[in-house]
């Protein structure tokens, strides 16, 4: 299955959050046992990036309603310089690996700090 695309914005200094449902032929995907990682970067091959958080439904462990809840905390944002990056997310058990979305994003600038 090829990674979803998807777009975010990112405000600079806030809280970020996006709540993505993983589903196969339209049934949600059994995720327990699995884990999520994801990274933002200015470029592809960028040294630095900003890591994404994720929880299941609820702020749990991820589970049987293919609820990945990705955040970025307020703390992380406000070290963002405002502009255009890349990201990707992926769900893992043991050696089994599968990107489900990417795109690009946009951190637009914070005035109020």
């Amino acid at each position: 299955m090829s990674a979803g695309k998807y777009d975010i914005t990112i405000d600079q200094g806030s809280d970020f959050e996006l709540t993505l449902v993983i589903k196969d032929g339209g049934t949600a995907r059994h995720l327990s046992g699995w884990n999520a990682r994801g990274k933002l970067k200015s470029t592809y091959d960028a040294a630095q990036s900003y890591d994404f958080t994720f929880t299941g439904s609820g702020g749990g462990s991820l589970g049987d309603d293919g609820t990945i809840v990705m955040k970025m905390a307020n703390t992380v944002t406000d070290d963002i310089t405002a502009g255009f990056y890349v990201y990707d997310v992926e769900i893992y058990e043991g050696t089994s690996v599968e990107r489900i979305i990417q795109g690009k994003a946009e951190v637009t600038r914070e005035v109020t700090d």
